[in-house]
């Protein structure tokens, strides 16, 4: 055991004990079958009993078997986390075996504990309880330089949006739609005139530059000239949508793009893949849907209908349950209040769970088609997402493929809340608790059944006023939507407007056609645009002239030698995957320094034989001189797939792999794990 491991010398005794007892209580079953003068298919069903049953235990035993290590997609945080938790759609698999994902490299203490000293790494509750509480890192402060209007960072390079590439620190999200309309309207053609907007942006060093960005980036996907607008504040809704006389509302766009051939695009931008609806708004949209999918929602579901059966059900078990005796009042109005939020939040579950619900309130909520009209510069019919510096652009045609796979990823949350005033289940509850022995009773009048209360015949009545078990329960509980949010609208797995090259592949005789993304070379001409301090005009000298330029001198200007190194830690170094590699290293030198000493390592280079800095294992680091190891350490290049190989299922992976957010269907995946076996 080295010192840097964390893994107790005690835990390591105690699973060899385990393992020992494992074995010595499967060859007793063994025995004790043949004992029995069991025959041999009997014996082996009692070896493998306990041998699965010692699987189990050491799953258990071994933490380490039942956790994973990702990159969450929202943040760009690395975390350690169980592998029940594991979602396709907010994490990148790092370490370890996820279902329906391909293998990676399996997760061991020491991995994680290279993977927890990296600056990216999020400490979890899994990571504590496996690793202990980590120190927290010191963030080095920002030098910032203060002005009379705002500060700014002095290098100006900091980025806020974890997915930007360039500095986006000073501007809202929310204000690249305005930064797009004014970049383009100084467009000829679709060259920007960058001296002619540089005054329109106000005092944000970096909103032009983003807005540049993200105009380029749209005309790869527009073709030809275009003319770029933005909405009014208001339009009118429809008649259906009003139920009467139309009302001026907000527009669901952001943007509206002309191309030459007239056809139009009405952009919505989305925001943090997450968009939310607050009342009055919620209700609206939410009354709409309900009329709109109402029959489909209790007919056409049959799964909804039985939840909404068995809530019912639920809620007459506890109105004819014995109550209590010797039960204060105030326990019981207290227990009373919890059922009934716990009633709220199973209904807000059976809504949640619909499909026709949820596909109603998904397209409508992001595109305001039936609340404008179809063709309203108001409604939206495409969905645009991007960074926040400009970069990884996406537009999304709201047609009915895209809506499809739209639906495939999207979630809902609905969050109902009580309307103002006593609603009917209080009343049924009231009526449930209170045993007023003065107040007439409903059995002095009637003879009820057997588990038949007063609360049980008021509820029934209340559920029988309408033909729709779901409009019961909204008049039960006298509820409103408070707020609907919609989540993981993830245009990358969605899809975007085609960019015009793909690549054709061709396996099992289907087709298959993957998108070339298009390199854009962005623009990064001033960055950073704070102007120089200028002096008072009333305090210059006017006898003192401005020190010349070396050309006015006559001299030639000084040439600029050397390597420039901020530019290439911003292009290369500064990226995550380099981040990760570089800390690999510097770990396992520092390791290595540690056990021989700074002067063993003059003129060494811990070198990798798998050129993989992040695999530090003793099989694959080895020391050696700084000129061998430079001179014939450097990684060949591998022809990606031969020509012979046109039409396989390696290259259909090799394309699939290399599209981020593809999905890759599991019997390809399981194809190209069959044939690799093969070759080996």
């Amino acid at each position: 055991m080295t010192e840097d491991n964390w893994v107790d010398s005690k835990f390591i005794d105690e699973l060899l004990e385990f393992t020992k007892a494992n074995t010595i209580q499967r060859e007793r079953k063994i025995q004790q079958a043949r004992s029995r003068g069991a025959d041999q298919k009997d014996v082996d069903r009692e070896r493998k009993s306990i041998s699965r049953k010692q699987q189990r235990e050491s799953e258990t035993t071994n933490p380490w078997k039942g956790v994973v290590i990702v990159r969450t997609n929202q943040d760009g945080k690395t975390r350690l986390i169980p592998k029940t938790d594991f979602d396709q759609g907010r994490h990148e698999l790092l370490y370890g075996q996820a279902p329906g994902q391909p293998p990676k490299p399996e997760v061991t203490p020491n991995v994680a504990q290279e993977i927890s000293a990296q600056d990216d790494f999020e400490a979890s509750k899994t990571s504590n309880r496996l690793l202990g509480i980590q120190p927290r890192k010191k963030q080095p402060k920002q030098e910032v330089i203060r002005s009379d209007q705002y500060d700014y960072p002095k290098d100006g390079v900091e980025r806020v949006d974890p997915n930007s590439t360039y500095p986006d620190w000073d501007h809202a999200p929310d204000s690249i739609a305005q930064g797009i309309a004014l970049v383009a309207s100084s467009a000829m053609g679709k060259e920007v005139n960058v001296d002619m907007i540089q005054g329109m942006f106000g005092k944000s060093q970096t909103l032009m530059d983003s807005s540049i960005r993200a105009f380029q980036q749209i005309g790869d996907f527009i073709k030809g000239q275009f003319v770029v607008d933005t909405p009014e504040d208001g339009y009118d809704t429809s008649m259906e949508w009003s139920q009467g006389a139309p009302t001026i509302q907000p527009p669901f766009t952001d943007l509206i793009i002309q191309d030459q051939n007239g056809k139009t695009f009405n952009i919505a931008i989305i925001e943090d893949q997450t968009k939310v609806i607050l009342a009055p708004e919620s209700e609206e949209l939410f009354r709409y849907s309900i009329e709109k999918v109402s029959q489909d929602l209790e007919l056409g579901e049959a799964s909804t209908k039985k939840k909404l059966e068995k809530l019912k059900q639920k809620v007459a078990k506890k109105l004819t349950e014995s109550t209590a005796v010797g039960v204060s009042r105030k326990y019981k109005l207290n227990s009373s209040e919890d059922f009934k939020n716990e009633i709220i939040a199973d209904l807000e579950s059976i809504l949640e769970s619909s499909d026709s619900l949820e596909k109603m309130i998904v397209v409508e909520g992001v595109s305001g088609v039936d609340k404008f009209g179809f063709g309203s510069p108001a409604a939206a019919n495409t969905l645009m997402s991007v960074s926040r510096d400009g970069t990884n652009l996406k537009l999304c045609p709201l047609d009915e493929i895209h809506i499809k796979r739209l639906l495939g990823e999207t979630n809902i949350k609905i969050k109902l809340i009580p309307e103002m005033g006593s609603s009917p289940m209080d009343q049924v509850l009231e009526l449930l608790n209170t045993k007023d022995p003065s107040a007439p009773q409903l059995s002095e009048f009637f003879d009820l059944e057997e588990g038949v209360t007063e609360a049980k015949m008021l509820f029934d009545q209340i559920m029988s006023s309408t033909p729709s078990p779901l409009l019961s329960f909204f008049t039960l509980l006298n509820v409103k939507p408070d707020t609907i949010v919609i989540e993981n609208i993830n245009l990358d797995a969605v899809g975007s407007l085609p960019g015009g090259n793909f690549t054709k592949v061709r396996v099992n005789n289907r087709n298959f056609y993957i998108e070339v993304e298009k390199e854009t070379n962005f623009y990064d001409g001033s960055a950073v645009r704070i102007p120089e301090p200028q002096p008072d005009p009333m305090m210059v000298d006017p006898g003192i002239q401005p020190p010349q330029t070396p050309a006015e001198m006559g001299q030639p200007a000084p040439v600029q030698e050397g390597r420039d190194y901020k530019e290439e830690y911003r292009k290369y170094h500064s990226k995550k995957k380099q981040k990760q590699r570089r800390a690999g290293r510097n770990n396992i030198r520092r390791k290595y320094v540690k056990k021989y000493g700074n002067e063993a390592l003059q003129g060494k280079d811990v070198d990798h034989k798998d050129h993989n800095p992040l695999n530090n294992g003793s099989g694959n680091v080895r020391l050696r001189d700084k000129s061998t190891n430079r001179g014939d350490n450097k990684v060949p290049v591998r022809e990606e797939h031969g020509a012979g190989e046109e039409g396989t299922t390696e290259l259909l992976l090799k394309y699939l792999h290399d599209t981020p957010y593809m999905s890759i269907p599991r019997e390809l995946l399981n194809k190209g794990k069959k044939n690799a076996r093969k070759r080996k």
